[in-house]
């Protein structure tokens, strides 16, 4: 494959000067002359159409079909571009237009001529080897919301019309006193894309002897993607989103903004950093010691809108360092909630249906919710929402505000509830929220939440309970409604070989319950020369429970410690132990060891001896996992004193396409299909993946809207298979199927010893290429041994070190029957170079293209 590059820079190689080989410095054969004409038309392109991928400064913008068109310069073919395709790329061609004052803006339709005459210091590098075209552009001219993960809606991948099958089955078995128990289960997560609609649905099915088979249905709908509106459009069975009101499955339509449309810069909430400068000044912005972003600024105010700080917050320490060498700092504050949004940036959600709840019994009522928040500010956002049902109506006003202190959240919602029977009930909830992380210390409240309400107010999902409530024929003045709720999320870094504290909890009063729905846990972690070791301690009262509340209080005590048995490994065989102790079920010790079985780690294993207090009683346990591309396989096995228990189970995923069925490990939302031919045993990314016979292989998980790269590792895949491409690039929309395709060539390796008709060695760097088609198929190496790769099992093959017939000859070659016991290696053969035949027409051909 040849490699061009045209620009400014380039200028200092004379035009159509090529590569000049000085042949006496080459290994001759009997005087015989090396012809090295062909190597000497450098970054040489033929005119045509190729699929390329296109980078701007280094970084994937786009696949695209580019017409190389000939221009008659040295070159040959240059690229072509559209007006339209560049923007796109993320280049900014208002702003490049205007530096060249007086020149006029880049034409719309193909433009196959030099860029710098639009686009000030551009240089394009072409490399059709690796498919690609880097067009390298002073960053003054890139659109600054660009991030190296970005990629325009144009150029998102909606993938190919697919089936999609996720699946996790169990089978489990008991014994016990002389009767046998046997229940089988496989959760199933289906799909089918057709264009950009992706229908989905999920469901369980049991089976045991006694009932035999049951499915239960769960959801099914069908979503797209509106990128103009950077939304979701589903319709069908789903639930709402928790952030302002609360969660309920509902069958209808829901319109929603998707933060994953937006580029990184603008996806998470960082201040907008904004100073001044007194001269050309550099400008840098550190976030817990670690440098996040540095530029140049000229002189005067300044602003920076794009920064991409961790989303959980820290200060933001500003130094300002002037051309004089003299520096100002400054702070600026970053503590984050989730309501808190860039300055201008928003989020919605639209939701219309009827509301579903397996547990009740009534009919369903039809509601309508809708939520906005919008970045007011470079500190503040504010938010509001509705929620209204045939008997309910609730409204919310709040904002969020990032101070110095931490991150404020503050909203209050007003309710009404029609009660059936006649009456209502109305009143209001004020929740207070926050979250601060103190990087020093090592502190971080990630949650620290506050809710009180009246005794009239009703959520959305406790307001539907209520019908059902009151219609089963119980009093409306014993359903419990909620009267406070405190939320606490906290961890504690305690020493750096990962000491850790945390302490998690939720509190739930109630107006007309005297008790109160308490979960507590706080634990601490650690490891000390390779030994792990965590306490921690659980307390549960009441149940949580906003109908009743029981007297159900326990306190957990438990103890994990690992030990690994040997050396530090990948495999090496640890040994685990776990103590708890309870009020109720007493103590428990289970301890054993565990490891793997092969140096891959593809086989696990796990035996243990569990002892129950209580119950007097000695568990024998032992699992048994096995992971492979296709499938993950699972088994267990438990004996107590008068029963026995067995289970076996396997997960994975598979997808229906165009070029059949490939089995995969458990699918994401988003994933991809390999399709590299002949290239069976070659693995896929990171994922274990490998390509199966059919030439396909499934990546599991991809990132959505956002630039993936997917490489091929030829290692393990047949040696007369070549990959042409080893890496490709895609930013599918979320749910997607998209089809990565890597062109290979099946040739088999060839070293044929051959000698000229008069018995002369043939000469050094000679080219052979197929006598029929005139594709190239390599080159005579020292001592006279060709270096060959043949797509053909039999044909003939034209050597040539010149123009005249005495400077070619022809070898004709059979390959025998390859053994696949041994398809690896070259194949030698010793084969004589005839004569041309006088007047024999020369073949021509092309060698062919991506």
């Amino acid at each position: 494959m040849a490699t061009g590059t045209w620009g400014q820079t380039s200028a200092a190689e004379p035009a159509g000067q090529g590569v000049v080989f000085d042949s006496q410095m080459l290994f001759q054969t009997e005087g015989a002359p090396i012809d090295t004409r062909r190597f000497e038309r450098q970054g040489f392109l033929i005119p045509g159409h190729y699929r390329i991928d296109l980078l701007v400064s280094g970084q994937w913008r786009a696949t695209q079909n580019i017409e190389f068109r000939d221009t008659g310069g040295p070159h040959g073919g240059r690229p072509c571009y559209e007006r339209s395709l560049l923007v796109r790329a993320g280049i900014d061609l208002e702003k490049a237009a205007a530096a060249q004052p007086g020149s006029e803006p880049m034409p719309e339709g193909l433009y196959c001529a030099d860029l710098a005459r639009y686009i000030p210091g551009v240089t394009t590098k072409i490399d059709l080897k690796a498919q690609t075209i880097d067009l390298s552009v002073p960053q003054y001219f890139l659109q600054k919301n660009l991030s190296k993960t970005y990629v325009d809606p144009a150029n998102w991948d909606h993938g190919v019309s697919a089936g999609l099958l996720n699946y996790n089955t169990n089978l489990f078995s008991v014994q016990n006193s002389g009767r046998t128990m046997t229940n089988g289960y496989a959760g199933l997560n289906m799909g089918l894309n057709v264009g950009s609609v992706r229908l989905r649905h999920n469901g369980t099915l049991t089976w045991s002897p006694q009932a035999g088979g049951q499915y239960q249905r769960g959801q099914v709908y069908a979503q797209t993607e509106l990128p103009a509106w950077r939304s979701q459009l589903l319709m069908g069975e789903s639930v709402t989103d928790a952030d302002l009101f609360d969660s309920v499955s509902f069958r209808g339509v829901q319109l929603s903004s998707d933060d994953r449309m937006l580029p990184d810069t603008e996806r998470f909430y960082a201040p907008v950093v904004r100073g001044s400068a007194s001269s050309n000044a550099k400008v840098s912005v550190y976030q817990r010691g670690y440098l996040i972003s540095e530029t140049s600024v000229a002189p005067g105010p300044f602003e920076i809108s794009d920064l991409q700080a961790a989303s959980f917050g820290g200060d933001l320490s500003v130094t300002v360092t002037e051309a004089n060498g003299k520096s100002s700092s400054f702070t600026v504050p970053f503590a984050t909630t989730v309501q808190l949004l860039r300055p201008g940036n928003s989020r919605y959600s639209f939701t219309a249906g009827q509301i579903i709840d397996p547990g009740l019994s009534g009919d369903n009522q039809y509601v309508l919710q809708g939520t906005a928040q919008r970045g007011l500010g470079n500190d503040i956002t504010g938010y509001v929402g509705s929620s209204v049902t045939g008997s309910y109506m609730s409204a919310l006003m709040g904002s969020a505000i990032n101070t110095a202190v931490g991150g404020f959240a503050v909203d209050l919602t007003q309710a009404r509830t029609d009660v059936p029977n006649g009456g209502s009930l109305q009143g209001s909830s004020l929740r207070l929220s926050y979250s601060k992380n103190l990087p020093d210390s090592g502190t971080n409240f990630s949650l620290l939440a506050y809710r009180y309400s009246t005794s009239g107010y009703l959520g959305l999902h406790d307001a539907v309970a209520l019908q059902d409530f009151v219609d089963s024929g119980e009093r409306v003045e014993s359903f419990a409604r909620v009267r406070d709720r405190l939320d606490v999320n906290i961890s504690q870094r305690l020493s750096a070989t990962g000491g850790h504290l945390y302490a998690t909890g939720s509190s739930l009063k109630y107006w007309n319950q005297k008790s109160q729905a308490l979960n507590f846990a706080m634990g601490y972690s650690d490891q000390w020369r390779g030994t792990s070791y965590s306490f921690a301690v659980q307390r549960m009262q009441g149940n949580g429970d906003s109908r009743r509340a029981a007297d159900n209080n326990n306190t957990v005590f438990s103890f994990t410690l690992s030990i690994p048995l040997g050396r530090e490994t990948r495999g090496a065989t640890v040994l685990n132990s776990y103590f708890s102790h309870d009020r109720q079920t007493g103590s428990h010790l289970t301890s054993g060891v565990s490891g793997t079985l092969d140096e891959a780690g593809k086989a696990s294993y796990s035996v243990a001896l569990s002892h129950d207090e209580q119950q007097r009683e000695t568990t024998r346990n032992a699992s048994l996992n096995y992971f492979l591309p296709e499938v993950s396989l699972n088994s267990s096995y438990s004996q107590g004193s008068d029963y026995r228990q067995a289970s076996i189970g396997a997960s994975g995923g598979m997808i229906l396409h165009p070029g059949g069925l490939t089995f995969a490990q458990t699918l994401s939302e988003t994933s991809g299909l390999v399709y590299a031919p002949h290239a069976q045993g070659a693995s896929v990314g990171y994922s274990g993946a490998r390509v199966n016979g059919s030439g396909y292989a499934v990546v599991p998980s991809l990132t959505p809207f956002q630039l993936n790269t997917v490489d091929i590792d030829p290692q393990g895949m047949p040696d007369d298979v070549e990959l042409q491409v080893s890496s490709r690039n895609t930013a599918p929309v979320a749910g997607a199927v998209v089809m990565l395709s890597y062109p290979t060539r099946k040739a088999r390796s060839l070293l044929i010893n051959s000698l000229q008709p008069n018995g002369a060695l043939l000469p050094f760097a000679a080219s052979a290429s197929d006598a029929q088609s005139g594709v190239e198929m390599g080159a005579v190496g020292q001592g006279s041994r060709l270096v060959l790769r043949s797509e053909k099992d039999h044909g003939t093959i034209r050597v040539e070190w010149g123009d005249e017939p005495g400077q070619q000859c022809l070898i004709d070659y059979r390959l025998p029957k390859r053994d696949p016991a041994r398809a690896q290696g070259y194949e030698v053969l010793d084969l004589p170079c005839r004569s041309v035949l006088p007047g024999a027409a020369r073949a021509t051909g092309q060698a062919g293209r991506n």
